[in-house]
C-alpha cells in the first residue's frame, strides 16, 4: 500500500472541500419552480442540462433532442403537445436523464411504468426524490459514507423503495465518478 505524506493528505482534503460544500449545496428545481408557460424543446435541453450540471461531468453530454425523440418513441416521457412541453415534461425528463447515467431506458421505463399504475400524487413524488436526491449526494460528499436515508412518503411502499435505491444508486455513481475526476485533476 502506497505511504501518503501528512502534507499530501492535507492537499488532497482540501483540494475536495470546495466539491464537497458544492454537493452539499445542490438545488434542483421543485415542480413549483420550473417555468409555468410551455416551453420549445430547445428550452427544455437547456433547463434540463442546466439543472443536472452538478451531477454530471465536464463535457459530458446531458440531453439532446434526439434522446427527448426516442424517450417519447419508447414512451418513457409523455409526448409534446404543439412542440411545446409543459412542467410535468420537464419533470420527467429531469428524472429520465438523471437516472439514464445509472440505469437503462427499460428500466427506468419500469419504473416509469409503476408511477404511473400507483395511485400518486407524481408532483409531490418528483418533489420528493428531487430532495432526496439532494440530500443522498450532501450526506455522500460531506463524510463520504451514507448515513440514513429519508424515506418517500408519498409513494406505496414498494414504489419508495425502488425509488430510494435509484436515488441511492445515483449519488454514490456521482460521488464516485466526482472523486476520480478530483482525482486526475490532482495529477
Amino acid at each position: 500500500m502506497a505511504h501518503v505524506n501528512k502534507d499530501e493528505a492535507a492537499a488532497a482534503e482540501a483540494s475536495r472541500l470546495p466539491l464537497s460544500e458544492r454537493m452539499a449545496h445542490v438545488h434542483i428545481s421543485r415542480i413549483s419552480e420550473l417555468p409555468r408557460i410551455e416551453l420549445y424543446l430547445d428550452q427544455v435541453l437547456a433547463i434540463v442540462a442546466g439543472e443536472l450540471a452538478p451531477v454530471m461531468l465536464p463535457g459530458e453530454v446531458v440531453i439532446t433532442g434526439s434522446m427527448v425523440n426516442n424517450y417519447v418513441k419508447q414512451k418513457v416521457v409523455r409526448a409534446q403537445r404543439r412542440k411545446r412541453y409543459t412542467r410535468r415534461h420537464v419533470a420527467s425528463l429531469l428524472f429520465v436523464t438523471a437516472m439514464k447515467r445509472v440505469y437503462s431506458i427499460g428500466q427506468i421505463a419500469s419504473m416509469m411504468g409503476m408511477i404511473d399504475r400507483s395511485d400518486v400524487d407524481v408532483s409531490a413524488l418528483y418533489d420528493e426524490v428531487v430532495a432526496l436526491l439532494e440530500q443522498s449526494l450532501a450526506q455522500r460528499f460531506c463524510d463520504g459514507a451514507p448515513a440514513a436515508e429519508p424515506r418517500l412518503t408519498e409513494a406505496p411502499a414498494e414504489l419508495a423503495h425502488v425509488l430510494e435505491a435509484a436515488v441511492a444508486s445515483l449519488a454514490a455513481k456521482v460521488y464516485v465518478e466526482q472523486t476520480l475526476a478530483l482525482q486526475d485533476e490532482r495529477r
